[in-house]
């Protein structure tokens, strides 16, 4: 399974979908996570905030599709966080979303109920 991680560090998922700037992608096989690619995109939420949006910002069917034009070839996608409308377009479009803040190398098996 290939998928798509907003990550600052490489190590963790940390970083929430609107303000990534770059989606590692990696292939999941069993156990095996296996770093593809770090893809760059202009990040969805142009707000000014630099950690969190703006909880004014809003949805911007154009801006995502060009996020998911980076990411199409992903079945899922494994942020720290994602607004309702986003993931809901991600799901329309056949990309499921995990919220999570586990590691990557503990993404097989993750529930979202990370630690």
């Amino acid at each position: 399974m290939r998928i798509a991680v907003t990550t600052t560090s490489g190590v963790k998922v940390d970083q929430h979908f609107g303000k990534a700037r770059s989606f590692s992608i990696y292939d999941v096989k069993a156990n095996e996570v296996k770093l593809i690619e770090t893809r760059m995109v202009d990040s969805y939420c142009k707000s000014n905030a630099e950690e969190m949006p703006d909880k004014d910002h809003k949805f911007s069917g154009d801006r995502l599709s060009v996020v998911y034009e980076r990411i199409k070839d992903c079945e899922k996608v494994y942020t720290l966080q994602i607004g309702e409308k986003p993931e809901a377009a991600l799901k329309a479009k056949g990309i499921k979303v995990q919220p999570c803040s586990c590691n990557i190398d503990k993404i097989p098996g993750c529930s979202g109920k990370c630690k």
